[in-house]
């Protein structure tokens, strides 16, 4: 039935956790950047960070939904402090960013069985992430997924991001996909979901709460309530027996 399936990352593929947003992680980034040579009061990094991240968000796009490039961010906050760096140098301390605040990362349990199964069975598998690339490519390499992958949409390369139908417009043109033969596979039913609807194309809801509760205007066509990447198999009739390629 599909031909295509595209999947979003955090959530779906990967679990994490983080802790970039409270004032332990940004004292433990302000001490390991004075190692690196580089003087920041915590407070007011995390203060400047925030007001820059803010205000590149808030800035005019042709997008509904844009997304900005953390490097950018980073940029400027080190130039606030007389520090300008090179472009290697920004996405260096990014990675770091990533790192120092991640809490853990790991793959769910049927993730690669899921993948393993629609690669023997012939089908394309292309990520959709809202994601910075310096904050998720070396996650994707540790991970392992990588090459499942025949396509890699990231928000922060694009300018936009979900639920945003241009983004799934601009996957779609990449890579040649006919919105027919594709779905979508999410655990968020504003921009996986709606998002998918509003462009086009089927949606399959993974449920990763404790409980399901089936929203009263439903913009999916499957769901697994009990959140199982094998019911995508299932439900999307994938033969798993033979190589179709």
């Amino acid at each position: 039935m599909y031909q295509n399936y595209i999947f979003d990352l955090y959530g779906t593929l990967l679990d994490i956790h983080t802790d970039e947003y409270s004032k332990n992680f940004y004292k433990k980034y302000v001490k390991w950047l004075r190692k690196q040579g580089f003087y920041f009061d915590w407070k007011r990094f995390q203060k400047t960070f925030q007001k820059v991240e803010r205000k590149h968000r808030e800035r005019t796009s042709p997008h509904h939904n844009p997304e900005i490039q953390i490097e950018d961010v980073f940029y400027e906050v080190f130039l606030s402090k007389g520090y300008e760096l090179a472009e290697e140098e920004i996405v260096w301390l990014c990675e770091s960013f990533r790192r120092i605040s991640l809490i853990y990362l790991r793959l769910f349990p049927d993730t690669l069985s899921c993948l393993e199964q629609l690669k023997k069975a012939g089908k394309h598998i292309y990520l959709l992430s809202n994601a910075q690339r310096s904050f998720t490519w070396q996650e994707l390499e540790i991970s392992g997924i990588l090459p499942y992958f025949d396509g890699v949409l990231i928000s922060s390369d694009e300018d936009c991001m979900k639920p945003d139908p241009d983004f799934y417009d601009i996957l779609c043109d990449r890579y040649g996909l006919d919105k027919k033969e594709s779905v979508m596979i999410g655990n968020e039913l504003r921009s996986d979901m709606t998002g998918a609807a509003t462009a086009g194309i089927d949606g399959f809801y993974i449920n990763r709460e404790a409980l399901f509760h089936a929203p009263d205007n439903p913009q999916y066509r499957f769901v697994s309530q009990n959140g199982s990447l094998m019911e995508v198999l299932i439900q999307t009739g994938v033969n798993t027996n033979a190589d179709q390629r």
